[in-house]
């Protein structure tokens, strides 16, 4: 049985759909595969997000409390202590941590801050020191 060139034609071209049909479904594993870890990559950044957001706002209402204390006690003449004062000791042990080379996350367990608020005072301190 001899084949004819529409046989042969049709035959190549079964071929070719198959291995494209194959390449296809491989393609589409790797695409969910991706999709999985963007999901995954996704959930993490807004738990990070959720993290420092919720840090941000505890660190701002402590700086109002400190802000309304700096100014009675401006007011009233008074001066702070702050390396003594318990409201102000975790900032300056903050900051002498960072003198002495502790990254901010060591720096946050130690003094009971979050990581936003040792971030932010690493920040301050750098800029101090760049400054000088």
């Amino acid at each position: 049985m001899q084949l004819t060139p529409l046989e042969i034609g049709l035959a190549v071209c079964l071929l070719v759909s198959v291995v494209a049909l194959i390449v296809s479904l491989k393609s589409l594993n790797v695409a969910k595969a991706q999709q999985v870890q963007t999901e995954q990559a996704l959930q993490k950044f807004a738990r990070d997000l959720a993290m420092s957001s919720s840090g941000s706002v505890g660190m701002g209402q402590r700086l109002l409390a400190m802000e309304k204390r700096l100014q009675e006690a401006q007011k009233a003449d008074k001066k702070i202590d702050y390396y003594n004062d318990e409201d102000f000791q975790p900032y300056s042990q903050a900051a002498q941590l960072f003198k002495l080379g502790l990254d901010a996350e060591e720096v946050a367990r130690r003094c009971g801050l979050s990581r936003a608020e040792a971030s932010l005072i690493q920040m301050m301190q750098s800029n101090a020191d760049n400054a000088n």
